[in-house]
């Protein structure tokens, strides 16, 4: 496949891609050959598993689905990183409470619970979201979806941020915010968007406009001469 086309010196994503242009569909045992890297990731030029907050003890890797391939790819927040955003958090609604309440309000004890269950809290979640991928899955809070086999993909906006939702033929369903997958491991982030791209293309799965442009994600080619309305996916 090509990953993209000159414009204006830039690398960009097609907007059109045909079924012969698909990349090759990785063995579901080794995951190879690995996918290409993805138009669209946070952090693209990062080596993979920069993050020093992840975690990296394969005993608290994640097991695959049942009857699903071997796991190629997972992200966790390490316990140290879950800590320190936790920590960051409650400092935060620490300060927005003495500028709302006076610094006095620091010395009520109530104020110290509310302090101890944002922390507890922010750290399960942090600790919670755990993502994983084998060559033909994905799996994100305990649920799952065959890549390959989707039905409609779409994203939507929330207050914190863009969503994409992902529905597969045996009436799967798996939603991720796209900052948190789309910045948290390369092969993870590539092995997904292949088993979209995919769906999208040969699958025909459904789409809307702002996963298109949210992940840089090419129309069918038979898009084409339907509609003639796309914008260029970088716009």
């Amino acid at each position: 496949m090509t990953p993209g086309v000159a414009k204006k010196g830039v690398v960009v994503a097609q907007q059109y891609l045909g079924v012969g242009e698909l990349p090759a569909r990785p063995d579901p045992e080794t995951g190879l050959p690995r996918p290409p890297p993805a138009p669209w990731f946070i952090g693209s030029d990062r080596p993979f598993q920069e993050d020093s907050n992840r975690e990296r003890d394969p005993a608290r890797a994640p097991s695959p689905p049942p009857g699903q391939g071997p796991v190629l790819a997972w992200y966790r927040q390490s316990r140290g990183g879950a800590f320190i955003g936790a920590v960051m958090a409650g400092a935060l609604v620490a300060g927005l409470g003495m500028l709302t309440r006076g610094i006095d309000s620091i010395t009520f004890w109530f104020s110290w619970v509310v302090l101890a269950v944002v922390m507890g809290v922010m750290y399960a979640i942090l600790r919670g979201d755990c993502f994983s991928a084998g060559a033909e899955w994905m799996a994100s809070k305990g649920k799952w979806v065959r890549t390959y086999e989707l039905v409609e993909v779409t994203a939507h906006t929330s207050g914190t941020g863009v969503y994409v939702t992902l529905k597969d033929s045996g009436g799967r369903e798996v939603e991720y915010k796209f900052t948190d997958l789309g910045g948290s491991d390369r092969l993870l982030f590539d092995l997904t968007y292949n088993g979209i791209l995919h769906s999208v293309i040969a699958g025909g799965a459904t789409t809307n406009q702002l996963l298109h442009r949210t992940l840089k994600l090419p129309y069918p080619e038979s898009a084409r001469s339907a509609d003639g309305k796309h914008l260029d996916l970088d716009e």
